[in-house]
């Protein structure tokens, strides 16, 4: 095997195992929406950490999570059964609203990667 096709496999060897510490980190969570309300948030949240919410209510809802530098990540609408996910983008306090019923709000603090 020639010396460039031995570093080519050790650099593709070394890329996949650093890639697969990188996912390793991010946690799956997943919360209910009911009625009018979001399930309680008791688990910590951080960057990269994936969120998944299920419409476990009788209505429509449309949640959507305001960051604190004012991104939006919008999950649109959710008809009742439906499962919406997302991946956290940002660290710091962000609010969780639904377009449909303003009442519905969670206010959480998402924390940086874990190392």
């Amino acid at each position: 095997m020639s010396v460039l096709r031995t570093l080519l496999v050790v650099t593709m060897g070394l890329y996949v195992s650093l890639l697969g510490v990188r996912f390793a980190s991010a946690a799956e969570h997943t919360i209910a929406i009911t009625h009018m309300e979001l399930q309680e948030i008791k688990e910590e949240l951080r960057v990269g950490d994936v969120v998944t919410f299920v419409n476990e209510a009788d209505m429509a809802h449309n949640l959507y999570i305001t960051y604190e530098d004012g991104s939006v990540d919008n999950l649109d609408t959710q008809v009742p059964g439906m499962k919406r996910t997302v991946t956290l983008k940002h660290a710091g306090p962000a609010v969780i609203k639904c377009w449909i019923h303003p009442i519905i709000r969670a206010d959480i603090e998402i924390l940086d990667k874990a190392e």
